[in-house]
């Protein structure tokens, strides 16, 4: 079988681009079952995805609806905060956005403008595909290094053309689905494929034990925001990117720069909470250097 994770359209301008477009998603602290949305208006792309949600235009759903897709139903979102920002008139070739956001950070496109009643009352309405995790995502050992080490138990599959897993953090297409949606969302579909295998009953056993709910512990987090965490995220991409540059840098003052930029990042992100142990360890090689 084959099965693939949904990405994003590839857009200019790195985190500028993609904030862009996508914006923030995520569950109201009051009520769960409410999707609240952040974002550029009144452009609403016909399907994009935050974290393992998969969100689409009113249009879009349209259209879906008459597919024979399926496993999944949808759920209106709320418009919690719409900025005013039509940046589908902006020359998308050029090296550097038309505008850049006070304070030169990718967030601060919406952090920083106001709500704007008059363009959500414009925008489509945007729903989240309501996926079931009931499917199994199978892993080389409990820690696992990369994607590369997780798969989807095909013999655990429910048939659902589009579904999430509680062993893994991904929006999975089957390949139906997949081809659905490269002809009708407009090339703002992208997919990578997702190792998938029959798997053993050790493996099956594994997997459901991983996913076993652990005795609770105190979170020493529970007082950050959704805005922390977005934030906290955000400066760990950034340092990520950096180290990547450095390694293609060509001169050594502009390696140099980098992977300064690169030990500001997470000293940042450092601020908001402790750094993870695979973070923490990259900043003390980091300051190896």
């Amino acid at each position: 079988m084959n099965f693939y994770i949904f990405k994003n359209k590839e857009m200019p301008w790195g985190d500028y681009g993609d904030t862009l477009l996508v914006g923030y998603a995520y569950p109201d602290e009051k009520d769960e079952s409410k999707i609240l949305i952040e974002r550029t208006g009144p452009f609403v792309p016909p399907v994009y995805t935050w974290a393992k949600m998969i969100l689409i235009s009113d249009t879009f759903k349209q259209k879906l609806e008459k597919s024979d897709l399926k496993g999944f139903e949808y759920q209106e979102t709320v418009f919690h905060k719409i900025v005013n920002l039509d940046w589908t008139k902006w020359d998308l070739d050029t090296e550097d956005p038309k505008i850049y956001p006070n304070g030169g950070e990718p967030e601060n496109y919406i952090l920083s403008r106001k709500h704007s009643p008059e363009t959500a009352e414009k925008m489509e309405k945007i729903w989240c595909l309501k996926l079931n995790n009931k499917t199994l995502t199978g892993r080389k050992e409990r820690n696992i290094s990369s994607r590369q080490d997780l798969f989807i138990i095909e013999n655990s599959w429910t048939g659902s053309d589009i579904f999430n897993s509680e062993g893994a953090g991904y929006a999975f297409f089957s390949e139906k689905a997949k081809l659905w949606f490269e002809n009708n969302a407009d090339d703002f579909a992208n997919f990578e494929p997702f190792n998938s295998k029959v798997a053993t009953q050790e493996e099956i056993d594994f997997a459901k034990d991983y996913i076993k709910p652990r005795p609770q512990k105190n979170d020493p987090f529970a007082h950050l925001t959704p805005k922390d965490w977005k934030t906290y995220q955000k400066f760990i991409e950034q340092a990520n990117k950096l180290i990547a540059k450095s390694n293609t840098d060509k001169t050594e003052k502009s390696k140099l720069t980098s992977i300064t930029k690169a030990i500001e990042s997470l000293k940042n992100a450092e601020q908001i909470r402790p750094l993870g142990k695979k973070e923490q360890g990259l900043l003390n090689k980091l300051k190896d250097k």
